[in-house]
């Protein structure tokens, strides 16, 4: 029998720190995808979805249809916290509009839309698109042109705010005017739904013919808003190609509230690496 030699092998499984089992795969995070199209939805539709907005899960994909190839140009919008930068989104963007006949071009002479890009991590209370204040001037948040708050608590029903100061702003104006309706002003404003830590990827088209037209006061012809609760130490890359992929089928289109889908796709959290040891053949001399 040909001599045998120990050889230190890497083992394939990825264990636990205990050593007992095998790590478990990340919970899946929920992709909420929000869109509306400005300019070429009918009026009533627009009415219903503000109005009575549908909460519905994995919403299939609108039926395909002819559509007309636009030209569009990015442009950096508001950037916050994340490990992507803008040119990385922006490529992973790129494949899903396309899927919409929407192509980007580096010729400005041809450029028929221009997409205002958001994205990053920051707080954030209710991930939809917004009813008004839809002009280009208006970033993520509209400007606010004055508010009975304080301005460090200046209120936004879907950015949300900072709520121990609200809440600090409601326990002030009630000791000034005890008979005013100020007790529970803040849970009124909050109204159950609490300003959380998001993810978020926001896409704002704006008609390069109507921005030429009305300057800052154009109003954007669609939003495509993705957002995810940030979740344990997840980043922003680990979830960015799956929210914009979710969305995909959204571009320039409107739902008709929000669409929450899951995203299977988590990665398992490996435990420890072990080295094993093995008999293995000796190579023959």
């Amino acid at each position: 029998m040909p001599p045998r030699a120990s050889l230190a092998v890497l083992s394939a499984l990825l264990l636990l720190p205990s050593g007992a089992r095998a790590a478990q795969p990340a919970p899946p995070h929920e992709i909420v995808v929000s869109a509306a199209n400005y300019a070429h939805t009918p009026p009533e539709v627009l009415e219903k979805l503000f109005r009575r907005p549908a909460d519905a899960t994995d919403v299939p994909a609108p039926p395909p249809r002819e559509r007309p190839a636009q030209l569009y140009q990015f442009l950096p919008g508001e950037i916050y916290e994340a490990d992507l930068k803008y040119e990385d989104v922006c490529k992973l963007l790129v494949p899903a509009l396309a899927t919409k006949n929407l192509r980007n071009t580096f010729d400005t002479a041809k450029v028929d839309l221009v997409l205002r890009v958001s994205f990053g991590g920051r707080r954030w209370r209710d991930p939809f698109v917004r009813e008004g204040n839809l002009e280009w001037k208006h970033g993520l948040v509209p400007r606010q042109r004055g508010s009975s708050l304080a301005a460090a608590t200046a209120w936004d029903d879907r950015a949300g705010g900072d709520e121990s100061a609200l809440r600090q702003t409601e326990q002030t104006l009630a000791e000034m005017y005890p008979n005013s309706d100020a007790e529970g002003l803040a849970d009124r404003l909050i109204g159950g739904v609490p300003t959380e830590d998001y993810f978020l990827v926001v896409v704002d088209a704006f008609e390069v013919a109507t921005l030429k037209a009305k300057g800052n006061r154009a109003p954007r012809a669609w939003t495509t808003f993705i957002a995810v609760r940030q979740r344990d130490r997840a980043k922003f890359s680990d979830v960015a190609s799956a929210m914009i992929a979710k969305a995909a089928p959204f571009f320039g289109e409107t739902l008709p509230g929000k669409a929450r889908f899951t995203d299977r796709t988590g990665r398992a959290t490996p435990g420890e690496l072990r080295v094993v040891e093995e008999d293995v053949p000796a190579p023959k001399k």
